[in-house]
């Protein structure tokens, strides 16, 4: 479907844009790119030269949260299913990232290219990582597959993350557990709605007394038809 390259930049961009303040499975959380230990582990590998070993410049983690709410916007429009205002944000991002070029990194031993903006050397470590996500995004749009950018559908929960399935069924985040709270929740409607409705239904009525019903017709005497006396002759 997607390079595992891009598959992986994706899954970092959604795990960046879930560190903002909100509801994250049912809990409302602060933000918590509050310095380096807020960052998704995997971020230094786009982001080289940053000592994540000290806590970031404050202009830098500015930076950062910028590049975090561009992200999520973009996200927020393809999960709405509004194509327009989705490539309007890539295309802010794309242009913020500049001009780009294809190197080979330094040892390695595959001959595959990594895509970086043009000026990496001097630029802030948080333009490569605008770089890298925003050409992960733009391989997704130029896929026509922007509605796998999803938002999570659980209860209190707005969590980022791709819909990699193949029939695009996925619909909750693997952050908080959201699938079985929604399974459980459901579950439990369930039962309620079967138990008011059993509650509606009339009782079920005795069976008449000496063997005739109410009518004066004979009835039934312990669930069964009531014998008729033979006639003396």
């Amino acid at each position: 479907m997607f390079s595992p390259i891009t598959t992986s930049r994706l899954a970092l961009a959604a795990t960046l844009a879930n560190t903002a303040p909100g509801f994250r499975g049912g809990r409302q959380l602060p933000d918590r790119l509050d310095g380096a230990a807020g960052l998704p582990s995997a971020l230094p590998a786009i982001l080289p030269g940053w000592g994540f070993e000290e806590d970031p410049s404050s202009a830098t983690l500015r930076s950062v949260r910028k590049l975090r709410a561009a992200v999520a916007g973009v996200w927020q429009d393809a999960a709405a299913e509004d194509a327009d205002a989705a490539l309007e944000g890539l295309n802010a991002l794309l242009g913020a990232a500049g001009p780009v070029r294809a190197v080979l990194p330094p040892g390695s031993t595959v001959r595959s290219p990594a895509i970086l903006a043009a000026g990496h050397e001097g630029d802030a470590p948080d333009k490569a990582a605008s770089t890298a996500f925003a050409l992960a995004l733009a391989e997704v749009a130029l896929a026509g597959e922007l509605t796998r950018l999803r938002t999570c559908s659980g209860e209190d929960c707005t969590n980022a993350f791709v819909d990699l399935t193949r029939n695009r069924s996925k619909q909750f985040c693997d952050e908080a557990n959201c699938a079985n709270r929604a399974h459980v929740k459901a579950y439990r409607a369930r039962r309620a709605a079967e138990a008011a409705t059993a509650g509606q239904e009339p009782a079920e009525q005795p069976a008449p007394k000496n063997g005739r019903a109410k009518d004066g017709k004979p009835g039934k005497k312990n669930g069964k038809p009531a014998k008729k006396k033979a006639k003396k002759k």
